[in-house]
């Protein structure tokens, strides 16, 4: 039997020559048992009064044996009192280059790291910028490694899929975790073991590779905990001329001062979750900005100054509220077709002027963008030249003009993996959505017969992911066998007239998750939902009556065991607090108990 951290040698021997087994982190309870085992003895009993601590240390060790049994054995050998308990848990860091108990543990996870190619060295230094046990979203982290330049200029690759190729080895080495999968297995969010994370800020340190603050050292600045003083942001812009890389996401922040145009290096600005309205003029200035992202904040309307960016990449706007002009989306200005480079824009609202300017821009991987009803067969025709894009966003912003001829729309380039097209709600479906044999998500609006449009959608051949808004939708809804074959999340919002819905044996064999929300005329759990032998989640919306009344229904329970998450979200007003009840708890429920809980979650006023 022979063991290795790096998946890709067990992908490089023949499977009929042997048999590769996957080895998972331990279970919680499992990485219990081991650690009392070890901590405590053979009878592997925890004192009460080291039991909090002592999960804390458990979760540290992230499911890894090696780790689990190394500092279960360390503390041992320790007094059983909670404050040498605490200063262990504190100084694990340092404990890993002292002490003999943690040696082979070192030594395994430092051997991870020295046996990486040098390219891939400074990507996995870069996880220790973050906070310990911190997720990490995968696009963020691909152009932060991008703005530091830790890949070489590839004529045939964009930068992008480098990253990501570079992500998945340190993954394939047992590295990098994934945190959250995409429904396509794609990283959505990762992250290293606490452990890892030592030695990485470790070996920070010693190759000088960052330098940290904290609030000791900026207590020079007044107050800088609820909101970044003029002076803190002065500094960066006078003493950091040489600077990168300016990441505000979530920052106490609500302008960008004008001197921001003086960093003539800067290749990625966030602003992300922050409370800016608008951008200096300066920002023109910036002519090797490659990302610029300002997803959640307030900025309505981009400055003209934008053209001048002409290494842009990346481009992310999205308001906070919906009460801008355009609700949550930004004005682009005309002559933004200069930014020839630009990979991704998302998420703006675009005039017949600005569309001029959209069909310079070829490189186009990602766009989400709204515009006028009228537009709409303007921007298709525009958008069927792109012959880059893999993911597109499309809102229609209607206001009662004549319908559009939606089978006379050009078709969206067939290398489209992604397409989201609301606001325009369809009634029989354009001839070419059946042949985006890549899509791998889909969210349409319909209205009519919802069969029909099912039909035509069911034999996309890669479909991973299908959300669907429906006005006057038929009494039902019949998923037939061999439908969707590798659907793995179903998501059916606003079937006001659905009644019954049901599902063949064999049918989306591959879904996990289906939401229904909320479909106020369903009485009946879908019939044959106990033929999905994969779904892991259930989940209504705004249906707490309704689901109420199916499980009190003698069939429920044969039909729903296989299902570990059945819950019903319930919010009384528009913006208000959602409840999460589980279909376990409302099965509690006297019918008395049950009415007590209605008038509970109804509004006062009502």
């Amino acid at each position: 039997m022979l063991t290795t951290w790096n998946n890709a040698v067990a992908e490089f021997v023949p499977l009929s020559i042997v048999h590769v087994h996957m080895l998972e982190p331990l279970s919680s309870e499992q990485g219990w048992e081991l650690f009392c085992r070890k901590a405590f003895g053979s009878d592997g009993c925890c004192p009460p009064n080291l039991t909090k601590l002592s999960e804390r240390i458990v979760g540290k060790c992230g499911g890894l044996p090696l780790a689990i049994a190394a500092i279960g054995g360390l503390l041992s050998r320790k007094n059983k009192i909670v404050s040498e308990w605490e200063n262990i848990l504190g100084s694990l860091g340092s404990k890993l280059s002292t002490d003999s108990h943690l040696s082979d543990c070192k030594r395994v996870l430092s051997e991870g790291y020295y046996d990486l190619p040098h390219h891939l060295k400074p990507c996995l230094l870069y996880f220790g910028v973050f906070a310990e046990g911190c997720e990490i979203r995968f696009g963020r982290l691909i152009r932060l490694w991008i703005a530091e330049g830790f890949f070489q200029y590839n004529n045939h690759l964009p930068s992008e899929r480098v990253a990501e190729d570079y992500l998945k080895e340190l993954i394939d080495r047992s590295l990098v975790q994934v945190s959250k999968r995409k429904a396509s297995g794609r990283a959505r969010s990762c992250r290293v073991h606490d452990l890892m994370y030592e030695i990485i800020r470790k070996k920070m340190k010693e190759c000088d590779f960052c330098h940290f603050f904290d609030e000791k050292d900026l207590s020079h600045f007044s107050n800088p905990r609820h909101k970044l003083p003029e002076s803190f942001m002065t500094t960066f812009v006078t003493d950091f001329k040489l600077l990168k890389i300016l990441d505000f996401e979530n920052a106490p922040l609500d302008c960008l001062p004008d001197g921001v145009g003086k960093l003539f290096h800067l290749h990625y600005l966030s602003l992300k979750n922050t409370k800016v309205k608008e951008l200096p003029k300066s920002i023109g200035m910036l002519v090797n900005l490659e990302t610029l992202d300002l997803k959640w904040t307030f900025v309505v309307e981009l400055p003209i100054e934008i053209k001048n960016l002409k290494k842009l990449h990346c481009l992310i706007v999205r308001l906070l509220d919906n009460k801008g002009p355009y609700l949550n989306k930004a004005k682009i200005q005309e002559c933004f077709g200069a930014l020839t480079e630009l990979q991704q824009l998302r998420y703006v609202y675009a005039d017949t002027e600005v569309l001029a300017e959209l069909k310079k821009l070829r490189q186009m991987r990602k766009l989400g963008i709204s515009v006028a009803n009228r537009d709409v067969k303007d921007l298709f025709a525009i958008v069927h030249n792109m012959e880059k894009l893999e993911g597109l966003s499309v809102k229609a912003l209607t206001s009662g003009e004549e319908p559009l001829d939606i089978q006379s729309l050009a078709s969206p380039p067939l290398c489209l993996q992604r397409f989201d097209w609301r606001g325009m709600f369809i009634e029989i479906l354009p001839v070419w959505i059946s042949k985006l044999h890549n899509l791998i998500r889909l969210q349409l609006d319909l209205i009519g017969s919802t069969n029909d449009s099912m039909t035509i959608l069911q034999a996309l051949p890669n479909l991973l992911v299908l959300i669907l808004f429906v006005r006057d939708s038929d009494e039902q809804l019949h998923f037939k066998e061999g439908w969707f074959p590798k659907l793995q999340h179903l998501y059916l919002y606003d079937f006001k007239g659905l009644k019954y819905m049901m599902i063949e044996n064999r049918a989306m064999p591959s879904l996990t998750e289906l939401y229904i929300a909320p479909c106020p005329l369903l009485k009946e759990i879908p019939t044959g939902i106990e033929h999905l032998n994969n779904l892991k989640l259930l989940s209504f919306r705004m249906m707490l009556k309704e689901v109420y009344c199916m499980i009190k229904k003698e069939n429920w329970e044969n039909v729903t065991k296989h299902i570990p998450q059945i819950h019903v979200s319930y919010t009384p007003t528009k913006g208000g607090k959602y409840y999460f009840l589980t279909s376990k708890y409302l099965s509690s429920l006297l019918a008395e108990d049950f009415e007590k809980l209605l008038k509970k979650l109804r509004p006062s006023n009502e």
